[in-house]
């Protein structure tokens, strides 16, 4: 089994010597070819950490640099007992290019027609897989062990324990599992032979073979732990999952296997199971199509160890087809047979899949792209999708080659499986939102696309005002308001600036709003129609998930715009500064950051208040409703909050689903990327908090605010009192220009959010009618406090304290330190953490004070190896990304149940994988927390 990172932010890895190598003098690698790799095409996610735009940037390559970089010492490393079920092997037989943290301290470049040969004994029969360590860049190969072996192909890899070495984003290896192969004992050649027609370049560092679960640690071989003291922190290096009986495995929470209940259908604002009519909340995580392309025994454990955790629907986010180049749009059907076998991976786990297949960033258009004239090159196409016939043509085959090709794992066409829950028509994409940019200068519609839009412009405006001119309209109708774009001549009208359109809201700014707004609802109904009825896909559709350039004018028109799918869906991020190269996807030296707390409401810079928040759900026209991406990004320190946060509200709320941005590798990232879940503090939280979010353990609130908006004011730029939080991501948050301030000011109390659950209905006829609770008893702007309107949480912005105090789930999160002995209804806890997180949840469903078996789980904070900074706190440089492993903050303090019988229960300490330790176990009517543990079961 795989572990590590498999994000694009992932650097260092430990050292060791070098030993037990199995190969003889004989072998050979040959550098067929040299020079700068080529970069990779039809992926579009080869690093998911690039949060899914494009490939990484094109560095050379240069062969034989010394390279210098930190690493851990022979004494830091510790020998595990000597194995016979694994082969470790070089791949250079001398020389090569240097580095430290190179297996051997050096790789061997392999250019087209390249190979490397290897003998090597296989200390005992059975089947082994391969493990490949190699750089970044892409390269196709066959590889066989033996003369009998068949040649079996990797044409692209998935890497995962991604490292820098020299800290050069463009200079990362990593390590892939390609495949298996049954051998006798004895001795065998290797031979790893370049594809003919790939001409692409690249370094091999090793190879493993091993009949084990395999956990990547950088060059460290699989007998070899880091050995590392540092004081007030524990090493986060948990074993191989062997998925032996545990007693907080939520594998049970989901069905025998997804769809079983049958398809997933919406009701009013919850989903259900057709077949039982039973509601469904999706406990979910995000991965790319990257990832999809691992060896298909790590796409088994990956599925089950999400549902061990929780998880029950994967949102695949990631192309089909070729992103850019002559041969743009082509779809990649091995890209296709590879997600017909994860999907099918995921379902036997119980888990459903949500599939996204377009976003504009992974696309880049140039002049070999005859059939979109006027792009550049490296051009992504913003709008384009909703008004240029011949790319919704190539987007609608994309989709019907996904959904209507059979999957042979089983038996059915996506279309027609139950366990395809959602399609997403786009993501991230809005003509309302500054990527649409009518400049001729910068705009991302290049003259020949403006063109073919602003016609469309003037054809609707002269459907709109029979009888008028486009000049007349001008006149009469827009009181002379041009645009420089305007050619009336050629029937061409132009587009003003989304600033002046929601700032000066003209009577031609009412109209170009209504346009841009029209044309995205005539795409989503196209498309909708298209996808369920001409390919007859059973499952769920939404529309996209985008913010706009203005939340009070603008944004309500969008979600207008997506109200004709079956939900709504939106993304969200919270962050603080992070500032310097690549850092919108990319954690690297010479970058600087800050910590900022979500509980705290405070700006970035600290400065003032920002009441906004990913996890505020605003509920349109009464549909389910989902966020599919939502993250904490790193650098913070202050990441502990975010998973009890998530769940706690998002139950409050009515969230349909909650879908954490991402996951990359198999089951733990051994240094987190920028948008790393995989780690303790985030992952490690996922079994309580999927628990009371799934089950309902908080109870969802009534509406405290219930608005409605009519469409034609909209039209008119009335705007909303209560704009939807626009939490961006800081790679989205890019694209908005100097000046376009974003504001989450309203009429109405946005902490409304945390009280209850608030909605928007749309009302094209009639008076709007809307209706708001007395938030006054529930929010104190004084003691900076705001309670739950059920009652069982409590939001302290002024101390920075989350509080759960339902029946069945009790916690506290934040500076927890600062807080002293905190008493909950049936618990009490005393964590003198400067931050953190815990949470005890029935496993039984029972109130805590009756429940036979409960699961206590602890969080804190979380570090890579080596990581450091000019100063300790405030706006800091990064001066080292630091090494795998990762290091933990160790937990103290203690707990108490309040209940009666507590001096009769038993609290057994748990691993990371959620198996008992060695160890007497206490008592829970006061225990004192262990230092490496996080999870305690507690039973009768």
């Amino acid at each position: 089994m795989s572990g590590g990172v498999a994000l694009l932010a992932a650097v260092g890895v430990a050292g060791t010597d070098f030993r037990q190598q199995a190969f003889k003098p004989a072998d050979t690698a040959v550098e067929a070819g040299s020079g700068p790799a080529a970069d990779s095409d039809g992926n579009g996610l080869s690093n998911f950490a690039q949060h899914a735009f494009g490939p990484a940037p094109r560095r050379p390559l240069p062969p034989g640099r010394e390279v210098a970089f930190l690493r851990l010492n022979a004494a830091e490393v510790e020998p595990l007992p000597a194995t016979t079920n694994w082969v470790w092997f070089e791949a250079e037989s001398a020389g090569g290019e240097s580095s430290p943290e190179l297996s051997a301290h050096a790789m061997a470049w392999v250019g087209p027609g390249g190979r490397v040969q290897r003998s090597l004994t296989i200390p005992a029969a059975g089947t082994y897989h391969l493990w490949v360590r190699k750089f970044w860049n892409p390269q196709g190969f066959r590889w066989q062990v033996g003369t009998t072996d068949p040649w079996k192909e990797s044409r692209e890899q998935t890497l995962t324990d991604l490292v820098l070495l020299d800290g050069n984003a463009g200079r990362r290896v990593g390590w892939a599992n390609v495949g298996s192969v049954t051998l006798p004992p004895g001795t065998h050649v290797f031979r790893l032979e370049v594809l003919p027609g790939d001409a692409n370049t690249t370094a091999y560092d090793c190879f493993l073979l091993t009949r084990e679960p395999f956990m990547p640690r950088g060059k460290l071989k699989p007998d070899e732990k880091p050995q590392i003291s540092r004081p007030g922190w524990f090493v986060f290096q948990p074993d191989a999952d062997s998925f032996g009986f545990s007693p907080i495995d939520l594998r049970s929470l989901n069905e025998k296997e997804a769809g079983e209940r049958g398809f997933i259908r919406a009701q009013g604002e919850d989903f259900i199971h057709e077949k039982t009519g039973g509601a469904v909340r999706f406990w979910a995580v995000n991965v790319g199509m990257g990832f999809v392309g691992s060896a298909r025994s790590e796409l088994d454990t990956f599925a089950r160890a999400m549902a061990k955790r929780g998880v029950n629907l994967v949102r695949v986010h990631g192309p089909i087809y070729t992103t850019r180049g002559a041969d743009f749009g082509r779809v990649n059907t091995n890209r296709v047979a590879q997600l017909h076998y994860f999907i099918r991976a995921l379902k036997r786990e119980g888990i459903y899949t949500s599939l996204s297949i377009y976003f504009p960033l992974w696309v880049e258009l140039g002049p070999e792209n005859t059939d979109f004239p006027g792009y550049s090159g490296g051009q992504h196409p913003f709008a384009l999708l909703y008004f240029n016939p011949a790319f919704q043509q190539l987007y609608r085959e994309w989709w019907r080659h996904l959904l209507t090709t059979p999957n042979p794992h089983t038996g059915l066409a996506l279309k027609d499986d139950p366990a395809v829950a959602f399609a997403e028509m786009y993501n991230e994409d809005s003509t309302l939102f500054w990527t649409f940019n009518p400049d001729a200068g910068k705009s991302n519609l290049p003259e020949p696309q403006r063109a073919l839009l602003e016609r469309r412009f003037g054809d609707w405006l002269l459907a709109k005002y029979p009888g008028h001119t486009l000049a007349q309209i001008k006149a009469s109708q827009w009181h002379g308001v041009a645009s420089p774009h305007d050619d009336f001549a050629a029937g061409r009208v132009g587009f003003r600036g989304l600033w002046a359109i929601f700032n000066d809201r003209h009577r031609r700014d009412q109209d170009t709003a209504r346009f841009l707004t029209e044309l995205m609802l005539d795409f989503h109904r196209a498309t909708y129609a298209y996808l369920k009825s001409d390919l007859g896909f059973r499952g769920l559709v939404y529309c996209s998930n985008w913010k706009t350039a203005s939340d009070k004018y603008l944004d309500p028109l969008d979600k207008y715009a997506n109200s004709v799918a079956d939900f709504f869906d939106r993304h969200g991020y919270f962050s603080g500064i992070h500032e310097g190269s690549n850092a919108a996807w990319n954690i690297e030296p010479n970058q600087t950051y800050d910590d900022r707390c979500a509980l705290t409401f405070r700006t970035a810079d600290g400065a003032g208040e920002d009441f906004s928040n990913p996890i505020f759900d605003l509920i349109y026209q009464r549909q389910p409703s989902i966020i599919t991406e939502v993250n904490w990004p790193l650098p913070n320190r202050y990441r502990a909050d975010m998973i009890l946060a998530g769940a706690a509200y998002g139950a409050l709320q009515g969230s349909d689903a909650i879908c954490w941005f991402a996951a990359g590798t198999t089951t733990w990232d051994s240094l987190p990327g920028k948008f790393s879940i995989q780690t303790p503090v985030v992952l490690g939280q996922f079994p309580g908090a999927a628990l009371l979010y799934r089950r309902g353990l908080v109870k969802t609130a009534p509406r405290v605010v219930d608005l409605q908006l009519a469409v034609d004011d909209l039209y008119a730029l009335q705007g909303t009192p209560l704009p939807a939080p626009q939490n961006f991501d800081q790679l989205r948050g890019d694209d908005v220009p100097p000046g376009g301030v974003i504001t989450n000011v309203s009429a109405l109390d946005s902490l409304a959010f945390l009280v209850g659950r608030v909605g928007v209905d749309f009302i094209t006829h009639g008076v709007p009618r809307s209706q708001f609770a007395d938030l006054s008893p529930f929010i104190d702007r004084g003691a900076k406090r705001v309670r739950s309107h059920t009652g069982e949480l409590e939001w302290d912005w002024g101390r920075g304290r989350l509080t759960i105090n339902a029946p069945a789930a009790q916690g506290v999160t934040g500076f927890l330190g600062a807080l002293g002995r905190v008493e909950l209804a049936d618990l009490i806890v005393e964590l003198p953490l400067e931050y953190g997180a815990v949470l005890a949840v029935a496993l039984d469903g029972k109130p805590l004070a009756e429940s036979a078996k409960l699961l206590l789980q602890v969080a804190s904070e979380e570090l890579p190896h080596h990581w450091a900074t000019d100063k300790p706190s405030g706006k800091r440089m990064l001066t080292h990304r630091g090494n795998p492993p990762l290091l933990v903050k160790e937990f103290v303090g203690a707990v108490k149940l309040k209940r009666g019988d507590a001096g009769s229960l038993t609290v057994t300490a748990l691993d990371f994988n959620g198996y008992r330790l060695s160890g007497a176990p206490t008592r829970a009517d006061a225990f004192i927390l262990r230092p490496d543990v996080a999870y305690y079961l507690i039973e009768k």
